[in-house]
């Protein structure tokens, strides 16, 4: 399964760094320009590899890792656009309240 706590800390990172507004709500919640931003893991019924997630923090992040962002509000401001971008480049499928956004296996950079 996902490494949640470390997928958010990149999320918060990455915020941070456009000077967008972060709290870090708990360890598995961040609040980025008043949207609060969570993860789900997917329920996988036969995963592939083999590797304990324990092994390694960085497994998990990145296509391997088809669990889903969700963001309590639907952007309506120029920094909750920016948070919406941030998310998205973690190749994950986002749940707005509007709906889902799948992502993309193609994304460069993806898992950073």
């Amino acid at each position: 399964m996902a490494n949640k706590v470390q997928i958010l800390d990149k999320i918060e990172r990455n915020c941070r760094q456009l000077d967008i507004a972060v709290t870090r709500d708990s360890a598995e919640q961040l609040t980025a320009a008043s949207m609060v931003i969570t993860y789900t893991d997917a329920v996988i019924a036969s995963p592939q590899g083999g590797i304990d997630d324990s092994t390694s923090p960085f497994l998990g992040i990145g296509i391997a890792n088809p669990g889903k962002i969700n963001i309590d509000t639907n952007p309506s401001t120029l920094a909750q656009y920016k948070v919406l971008r941030v998310v998205a480049g973690m190749a994950n499928n986002i749940v707005l309240p509007a709906g889902e956004l799948e992502g993309s296996a193609d994304l460069l950079g993806m898992g950073q």
